[in-house]
């Protein structure tokens, strides 16, 4: 019995884990589509939604549902200009390849001082996860696709908007 009840509460903590994990990495995802768009056309409207599902929490800049697999940052503004609309594009992807440094570099240097932080496991997983998460957010916004799941399902990748919207500047 005591088994039982340990394995219970170990695998609600690694749902807990990996729901953070996933919610923290869409979550810098999109914010870095929010920040370059801030920064480059001086605009602090827009929203973020993180997940699909059941809505957890809705405010005027950020909806959290509960399964945090996917992320939309969306923009106010309409008909932004080219160059803006690019580099609004590319904020996410530059943010998700900064934490897969980031996440790589310390996953290095735990591997590295790994006889000291042995004690330490769950360290070890929250990182691999992490940058495994990440990674995957990276490639899946550099493939020019279109995302089959949640409520992206059908909306492109961010290079695949880009790429879209250079065609349509060619054709113009």
């Amino acid at each position: 019995m005591e088994y039982a009840i340990l394995f219970i509460v170990e695998m609600l903590a690694l749902t807990c884990v990996c729901w953070v994990v996933f919610f923290l990495s869409t979550f810098a995802h999109e914010l870095g589509h929010a920040l370059v768009y801030m920064l480059i056309t001086g605009n602090t409207h827009w929203h973020i939604r993180i997940g699909s599902g059941k809505c957890l929490l809705r405010t005027q800049r950020f909806s959290i549902k509960l399964a945090v697999f996917d992320g939309v940052f969306e923009p106010k503004e309409d008909g932004m200009e080219l160059k803006k609309a690019i580099l609004t594009l590319l904020g996410g992807p530059l943010f998700s390849l900064i934490l897969v440094g980031i996440l790589l570099y310390t996953r290095l240097k735990i591997v590295t001082f790994g006889s000291v932080i042995i004690s330490l496991e769950a360290i070890r997983f929250i990182s691999s996860l992490a940058l495994f998460v990440n990674t995957s957010i990276l490639l899946y916004s550099l493939a020019p696709i279109h995302y089959f799941w949640g409520e992206t399902k059908g909306m492109e990748s961010d290079i695949l908007r880009i790429v879209h919207i250079i065609k349509s500047k060619r054709n113009n």
